[in-house]
């Protein structure tokens, strides 16, 4: 086997052929290496090539500027026939010499420029054909580079095609394309070297005995032709046709052997191109399947999604069932299936059928006035009105005239008589909200009123006698209030008779789901649609959730969801809020505390400042809304709000009205 390879050298746009016989090939800016490279990127001992009986190794020898194969830095890699490695700003490309040995004319001094220029265009175009992977662009490159290799007049390719072969593309010297090329070549020539293997060459086909007498030769007066074979895969699978029509001796066998060795070049850039063809197709036709998995698995996901709201529907109407044969009274309008909510239907069984005074204890937003509403509605008094007021709603001034009444003339604008709402409640139940927020004053007319069981209009001078059921509510802390001295004593224990702690909706994660279904049925029946779903992914996220604004603020984000879906709520359709909950790190509070002076007011000044502003923004203005987030009453907001100066340049429309604790989870 001939152990000669050649290394060619191309730098400064000229390319050189170097041969070597011999086990390791040194490359470096040293004279004493095999391939010296005078260019001060190059190391003195750069890289090796080794040569282990066929296959090559590129090696790098540690310098500064590493050797780079198919762009990137090797240490060692296998280094193919064809491959073209960096050194410094040279390339080098490894090739096999061929086997036909140059004639002796063509080994002449006068010839080694000419070699050079061959070499030069030779590597230039198997690095052009390297780099296309389209196989059209390939075939018409294959083509080009052909004719720029030979001089020729005009090139084709031919491929295997069944019982012919087929010409893929004819081009002549100016890249156009050749009409009707069936008939433009000889093809009696290609397909004997199709069949045979070997290359053709005539220097004059109307004189040559071999081919004068074909049809095509005489009918097209065909002079030089060169013809060789393209093998793909170790199988003859085309040929690269080129002739000249107007002069003779313009092959030789230099051309021979350049493009046959270039047609091998060709048929393994081929190969490659159909391999990247079928990536591609095998890619299209594997997203094409995924996209049919990925539809039939959204549509079957659909189906799991309906049956599992379907089933929670089930569950929540067999528990609604369940409550109606434990409970002895109706809670169906209450969704809670949770141990502290079984808890809180069982104390009202026990309070509903008395007429005391019922306080309900709990967060803003878990339902208290919900459960003032299952009070009434269930006990002797569910024929007489149900009056609700929002204490801290109403400016001290207003609030005694909307609880007690007054009589014309009482006050400026007093124009007519107006009964209060303890006379409107008569017979019924009144529902006072927020009752920490009631100012010391009136509590002890409110006071008053519980104990004679009568009211005085504000200007009257007569006593109404009144018969109502009282609940408050409240998310202050009133033992606290009370121990301040913030809230009168003896007014709370006449509330305080019978106590109901309503749990926030953290510590009732299992009634999350029961109630966003409940929620979705209801804003499916607002819009007058069957159905809106839910997909389980938002569920789970909806679960997770902290929602320290508890019930009322997960109604809102499931309408808010609801109106930017379409018609299922996915994970995407959740606010950032609830997706990506903020959690505060104790950690990240000391780590203010410091050597500056900072205080214990200090910190707890900027900690309120943060909460409120950013309640605040959250609310979009809504300073009811924001009192609720935060767990104040809306006029303790408001002395925040005028002491820290936020907010005074915006103002929400919602804030003209009452935001009323009424939504169905309250």
């Amino acid at each position: 086997m001939n152990s000669t390879f050649l290394l060619i050298l191309e730098q400064n746009g000229r390319a050189k052929v170097h041969r070597f016989c011999k086990e390791r090939v040194s490359i470096g800016r040293s004279k004493d290496s095999d391939l010296p490279i005078p260019d001060l990127l190059v190391s003195r001992h750069h890289c090796r090539v080794e040569r282990s009986d066929s296959c090559f190794f590129l090696v790098d020898e540690g310098g500064q500027n590493p050797v780079t194969l198919r762009g990137v830095p090797v240490d060692r890699a296998e280094l193919r026939v064809g491959d073209t490695f960096v050194v410094g700003s040279s390339e080098v490309t490894l090739e096999l010499p061929v086997e036909e040995p140059l004639s002796a004319d063509e080994t002449l001094t006068g010839e080694g420029s000419r070699s050079a220029q061959d070499m030069a265009a030779f590597v230039s175009g198997a690095r052009a054909l390297n780099e296309e992977q389209d196989l059209f662009r390939l075939l018409t490159l294959i083509v080009d580079s052909a004719i720029r290799l030979s001089n020729a007049e005009r090139g084709f390719l031919l491929l295997s095609g069944g019982e012919e072969p087929v010409v893929e593309v004819a081009r002549n010297f100016a890249q156009e394309e050749v009409h009707s090329p069936a008939y433009k070549i000889s093809r009696t020539i290609a397909q004997g070297v199709l069949e045979s293997g070997l290359p053709e060459l005539t220097t004059n086909a109307q004189e040559d005995e071999r081919f004068r007498d074909f049809h095509s030769v005489e009918d097209l007066r065909l002079r030089s032709i060169l013809c060789v074979p393209i093998r793909i895969s170790g199988v003859v699978g085309g040929v690269l046709y080129v002739d000249n029509r107007l002069q003779q001796q313009v092959f030789s066998e230099r051309e021979k052997v350049l493009l046959a060795l270039f047609s091998d070049h060709a048929g393994v850039a081929i190969r490659n191109a159909h391999t990247m063809d079928d990536l591609r197709n095998k890619k299209v036709e594997l997203q094409s399947a995924l996209d049919r998995v990925g539809r039939l698995n959204a549509a079957l996901k659909g189906q799991v999604d309906e049956q599992q709201a379907e089933l929670s529907e089930i569950r929540e109407e067999l528990g609604s069932a369940r409550r109606g044969g434990r409970y002895k009274y109706d809670y169906s309008a209450i969704v809670g299936e949770s141990l502290a909510m079984t808890r809180v239907f069982d104390l009202l069984d026990r309070y509903i059928g008395a007429d005391e005074a019922v306080i309900i204890l709990g967060e803003s937003g878990t339902g208290k006035e919900l459960v003032a509403r299952a009070v009434h509605q269930q006990s002797s008094r569910g024929e007489g009105p149900f009056i609700s007021e929002n204490v801290a709603a109403l400016p001290e001034s207003l609030l005694e005239s909307e609880l007690f009444g007054h009589v014309k003339g009482s006050f400026t604008g007093a124009d007519r008589d107006k009964p209060g709402l303890f006379q409107l409640a008569d017979g019924g139940v009144i529902f006072l909200d927020e009752i920490g927020d009631m100012p010391l004053d009136l509590q002890t007319k409110l006071l008053r009123v519980l104990e004679e069981g009568v009211v005085r209009p504000i200007g009257g001078g007569e006593e109404v006698k009144i018969d109502v059921r009282l609940i408050t509510a409240t998310n202050r802390d009133i033992d606290g209030m009370v121990r301040g001295g913030d809230f009168r004593e003896d007014l709370y224990y006449r509330l305080n008779v019978l106590p109901v702690h309503l749990p926030p909706l953290r510590d009732r994660r299992e009634d999350i789901a029961p109630i966003a279904l409940r929620f979705l049925a209801g804003l499916a029946h607002e819009s007058g649609v069957a159905r809106i779903r839910m997909s389980s992914e938002a569920m789970e996220v909806l679960s997770a959730c902290h929602w320290p604004g508890n019930v009322r603020e997960l109604q809102n984000e499931i309408r808010r969801a609801a109106v930017v879906s379409d018609g299922v709520i996915l994970r995407e359709h959740l606010s950032d809020q609830v997706k990506h909950p903020k959690t505060s790190s104790p950690a990240a509070v000391s780590g203010v505390i410091g050597d500056g002076g900072v205080t214990l007011p200090d910190l707890v000044r900027d900690l309120e400042i943060r909460l409120i502003t950013e309640c605040y923004e959250r609310a979009h203005g809504n300073k009811s809304r924001a009192s609720q987030l935060l767990g104040l009453s809306r006029f303790a907001l408001q002395r925040k709000l005028d002491k820290y100066g936020i907010g005074h340049a915006q103002r929400s429309d919602s804030d003209v009205g009452i935001d009323p604790d009424e939504d169905g989870e309250g």
